[in-house]
């Protein structure tokens, strides 16, 4: 079985101030590359949707696998397709969707997540205190449907309402944490936003420089797209 996360990083991130795909995480590393490396240790091959900031966003990540939505300014479903596109392409039998500001979520959680997907339902997203969460999976049929689907809607969870999506509850506040404000990282890191160093220069984990978050179990958020 081949699972592929499509991480959502198409969005303009006006209310950050820069491009959330390339906002400091941990140890260095961008949002972006945060969270590929954690669906990498779940098993997930890791296909990135782009579009404002693309060309800065390719620069600073060259060895990861990036497609660009060319309609990311009409709505969020417009970037979700695009990745459906790349991934249903890549011969994925389970799709993990996930917007790029919410990177602390756990390989543990994700390998629960698809281990849990069954043949009886077309999807399932993880909850935390009652609280819907992401990444939202999808079986294959319903990754081709939500692909294909025309109904008007711009956002994701707009598209999703009519599709078997079951809820499960996990113990990591990862699932809901949205670091998708200014405060919101000054809260978890003690600083303002700032940009991941390129490449070369990335501190690794534990060397000076390297920011130390907070418990993510302070910090909770509304969800967004990226």
């Amino acid at each position: 079985m081949k699972a592929v996360a499509i991480i959502l990083a198409a969005g303009e991130a006006r209310r950050m101030g820069y491009p959330k795909a390339l906002i400091e995480h941990e140890g260095g590393r961008s949002f972006l590359q945060s969270l590929t490396s954690t669906f990498g240790k779940a098993g997930c091959a890791v296909i990135g949707v782009i579009g404002k900031d693309a060309p800065a966003v390719r620069e600073q990540h060259p060895s990861l696998n990036l497609v660009e939505s060319e309609r990311w300014e009409d709505s969020q479903l417009a970037s979700v397709k695009t990745g459906l596109e790349a991934a249903l392409a890549e011969g994925a039998d389970v799709i993990l969707l996930q917007p790029v500001d919410m990177p602390a979520l756990r390989a543990s959680t994700l390998k629960s997540l698809i281990k849990a997907l069954g043949d009886s339902t077309e999807g399932l997203r993880p909850e935390f205190e009652g609280a819907a969460g992401y990444p939202v999976v999808l079986s294959r049929p319903a990754a081709e449907r939500l692909r294909g689907k025309d109904s008007g809607e711009t956002q994701l969870e707009g598209a999703l309402r009519d599709f078997q999506i079951r809820r499960i509850a996990v113990k990591d506040p990862g699932v809901v944490v949205n670091i998708n404000t200014p405060d919101t990282y000054e809260r978890l890191f003690g600083t303002p936003p700032k940009l991941a160093p390129p490449p070369r220069r990335r501190a690794k984990k534990g060397e000076a420089g390297a920011p130390a978050p907070a418990p993510v179990e302070e910090v909770s958020g509304g969800l967004s797209g990226g």
